[in-house]
């Protein structure tokens, strides 16, 4: 996937995410480290060789996914990349853990929040990393307490391989009952927020790092999934 148009400036850089924050995860006596790193569209590069090397079909080989949720599976982590491309309130977050990415979120920031996409997927052949959407879902809590965010809402995507209706109920959305004012599917009060992520902080830890130095994600993160390409190689 290749990102043209977007704040042309500056493109002969290529790095600036910053090391956002350390979250750290405990269930079942399974400990879990991820990295969590801000996207900004100087990024972009390493992005898209990311979106080139996720080849969904054979990372989920022998699961059978239905060509048509693969693809809205991977026009979601795209998207997300290309939002990554705007600036406040728009923000992106790539999640890592071992040094492989294995999420990515973008929402809007402002009175209210929208989440825009938000995704997942193997960080190497059926190699799932538990957690991961819930990690981020606990950071996009996290973030809009800090920036006293009145709500949440977020749309439903209709092929999935995960039924999201489940999936978001049991985080504390619903079904909106104020379509006119706030246009989404689902949506979750900063009451209803407050009180999901306190019962996160059980098993999930979000530690903002003091000093968020910008890094290339090139030199810290590995995206050779299937062990196929150089990391280095842009796709045309």
């Amino acid at each position: 996937m290749k990102i043209n148009g977007i704040n042309t400036h500056n493109n002969k850089i290529n790095f600036k995410a910053r090391e956002y924050a350390v979250i750290k995860t405990s269930l079942n006596g399974v400990e879990q480290i991820f990295q969590a790193y801000k996207l900004e569209y100087a990024d972009r590069n390493f992005l898209d060789v990311m979106s080139s090397e996720i080849k969904l079909k054979k990372l989920t080989e022998g699961e059978n996914y239905p060509d048509n949720i693969l693809r809205s599976w991977k026009r979601i982590i795209n998207n997300a990349i290309l939002m990554s491309g705007f600036e406040q309130p728009q923000c992106s977050f790539l999640l890592a853990k071992d040094k492989k990415p294995c999420s990515i979120m973008s929402y809007r920031n402002m009175p209210d929040c929208y989440l825009d996409n938000i995704a997942s997927w193997p960080v190497s052949k059926n190699n799932y990393v538990k957690l991961a959407g819930a990690s981020m879902f606990k950071l996009l809590f996290h973030n809009c307490e800090k920036e006293n965010t009145k709500r949440i809402g977020l749309d439903l995507l209709h092929r999935s391989r995960i039924n999201l209706i489940k999936y978001y109920t049991r985080l504390g959305f619903v079904d909106n009952p104020d379509t006119k004012k706030f246009i989404t599917d689902m949506c979750m009060s900063r009451t209803k927020m407050l009180e999901t992520s306190k019962q996160m902080d059980s098993f999930i830890k979000i530690s903002e790092k003091e000093n968020q130095q910008r890094v290339d994600l090139f030199n810290v993160l590995d995206t050779n999934f299937l062990q196929q390409k150089n990391k280095n190689q842009i796709p045309e």
